[in-house]
């Protein structure tokens, strides 16, 4: 069965369930004093959930055409204006701006899709909701210089993913509204101009990454893809061609787990390889590359809504995200044959990551070194990752800034310098600090589908997590393990907001204990690959020559 198929199938899916339940009635009001990021995250969330199933609703009434999830998506629609048209009453700031625009996106996509069946009434209704909030964000937030600018992490440019998000919303609520609203083509004229001068050549680094991390890769994208492919649509003017025809889609590739945490429903866990199959769906159309298409194709669970597995403490809102469902408006088709992409690895020095993997397929392992700490992936389950060093929210930085600032404790343990180097079968990452002293070494065998550890940083003890394969130590001492003795940190705000797990896991944890300084621990992750058993021995002793002073 084709991606296309199996997401409208997951469309469905999800569809059916939502199809009788109606939008809350009560608007969540912002508040100024919100020190524990309550009321925003309430807002926040259910916003987000609103927009992820209305936008869900109506992908399946276009694709599928059925009565019901017309209805459904009808309904839906425009409950979703009267809950939120008290968002025009606001005055644009970094925190409302955010959700108002996911607002806009949503009743924007609704409208469009449900156009040639929606009521007269109910399409005047929605139309003016859409009108009312996006004259404010017009005056009093897109206007702002450096919301207009170019984009950066610095404390006076605007945030490259916000800016992406936020524009592409505004852009797209306007486009909806050309035949209906007079400002509707100045605004449509002045997001273009943003993507062109600014977010087109400056929302992803030079290296391709997200400059604020690669969690925020897919749905930066996704955000220039739906408004450029909108603008072609509706104006004919055509920025997206030659854009996707020059974006990397590398480190996309190097990020993206088809298979990954799931609900026991099947929902998969919402994160950084969220919406990453629609992505790459749409480069393939544009590149008409037919490597980028399997590799979409091969997604787990298209079409499904995508959750936070955690709600907010005092109203129970939960995250939601319908992005995979686009998968089925853009993926070019039948996929059976083509090879995946050459790229296993990629290595940003500006980030400080590296990726290496052994594919994209269901039992893949996708290794990745990330602030000095390394996490395996399996078959779309954690294998192993670090606990050492911690990950700290740096909060005042944090608020001072507008976005999440970290440091790890202890400090030295993150490398200066890494290096990846593809030798034979296998991929090795190596880290340094600032005098070339050796921190780490990482090797990745694909052929025999094992990942080396090995730590020189003399810390006295480190610790770690996973599951289902169990690490052996082949140098250093393990002095305990702890059943359950991690849960993973799902708060929000920098930290500070405690949420409710709705999927709650845990996972052991081992102390280990250097030998010398040093540290090793080897992971067999499954049965070699085809053709492993039958290297020759001399292949295999160069091999390992090679890993251990890769040149």
């Amino acid at each position: 069965m084709s991606l296309r198929d199996r997401a409208i199938d997951g469309l469905r899916a999800d569809a059916r369930v939502w199809a009788g339940r109606p939008v809350d009635a009560d608007w969540i009001a912002p508040v100024t004093d919100d020190p524990m990021y309550e009321n925003l995250y309430d807002r926040f969330w259910a916003v987000m959930s609103d927009a992820a199933v209305l936008e869900h609703l109506a992908l399946t009434a276009r694709l599928d055409g059925s009565v019901w999830a017309t209805d459904a998506a009808a309904t839906r629609l425009v409950g979703t204006a009267r809950r939120w048209r008290r968002e025009a009453e606001l005055t644009p700031d970094y925190g409302t701006a955010y959700a108002t625009t996911r607002v806009v996106k949503a009743l924007a996509t609704g409208y469009d899709l449900l156009r040639d069946t929606l009521p007269g009434p109910a399409a005047d209704e929605v139309a003016a909701v859409l009108a009312d909030c996006l004259r404010p964000l017009a005056a009093d937030w897109f206007g702002r210089p450096p919301v207009r600018g170019p984009v950066g992490t610095g404390a006076d440019r605007h945030s490259p993913h916000h800016s992406s998000v936020e524009w592409s919303a505004f852009g797209i609520g306007a486009l909806a509204l050309l035949d209906r609203v007079p400002e509707a083509a100045g605004w449509v004229a002045d997001a273009e101009r943003q993507f062109r001068d600014h977010l087109l050549p400056g929302a992803l680094a030079p290296d391709g990454g997200a400059p604020e991390g690669m969690e925020f890769w897919a749905s930066t994208v996704l955000s220039q893809v739906q408004f450029l492919d909108r603008l072609r649509d509706v104006t004919g003017r055509d920025l997206l061609t030659a854009h996707a025809r020059t974006l990397d889609p590398t480190p996309g590739l190097a990020i993206y787990l088809p298979t990954r945490p799931a609900t026991a429903d099947g929902h998969p866990h919402y994160g950084p390889s969220t919406g990453m199959c629609a992505v790459l769906s749409a480069l393939a159309r544009e590149r008409s590359d037919p490597r980028l298409a399997a590799v979409a194709a091969r997604e787990a669970a298209p079409g499904r809504l995508e959750v936070w597995p955690a709600r907010t403490p005092r109203r129970g809102e939960q995250l939601r995200m319908a992005w995979s469902g686009y998968a089925s408006l853009w993926h070019p088709g039948d996929t059976a044959g083509a090879p995946e992409p050459a790229p296993l690895s990629w290595h940003s020095p500006a980030l400080g990551e590296a990726h290496v993997r052994t594919g994209w397929d269901p039992d893949a392992v996708a290794v990745t070194v990330r602030r000095g700490k390394v996490t395996v992936w399996a078959g779309g389950e954690c294998a192993f990752a670090d606990l050492t060093p911690e990950t700290v929210v740096d909060v005042e930085e944090s608020r001072r800034t507008g976005s999440g600032v970290y440091r790890t404790e202890p400090a030295g343990l993150e490398p200066a310098a890494l290096r990846v180097a593809e030798i034979g079968y296998a991929a090795v990452v190596t880290g340094t600090d600032e005098t070339g002293r050796p921190l780490l070494r990482l090797t990745l065998d694909r052929r025999r589908r094992a990942v080396t550890v090995v730590r020189l940083d003399g810390v006295p003890r480190r610790w770690w997590w996973g599951t289902p394969a169990t690490p052996a130590v082949t140098l250093g001492t393990v002095t305990g393990v702890t059943p359950g003795g991690y849960r993973p940190d799902l708060r929000a705000g920098y930290g500070l907001l405690d949420v409710v797990e709705t999927d709650p896991r845990a996972y052991p944890v081992a102390a280990v204990r250097p030998d010398a300084g040093r540290i090793e621990v080897a992971l067999r992750l499954g049965k070699n690959r085809p053709g492993a058993s039958g290297r020759d021995r001399q292949d295999r002793t160069d091999d390992a020559r090679r890993l251990e002073d890769p040149a």
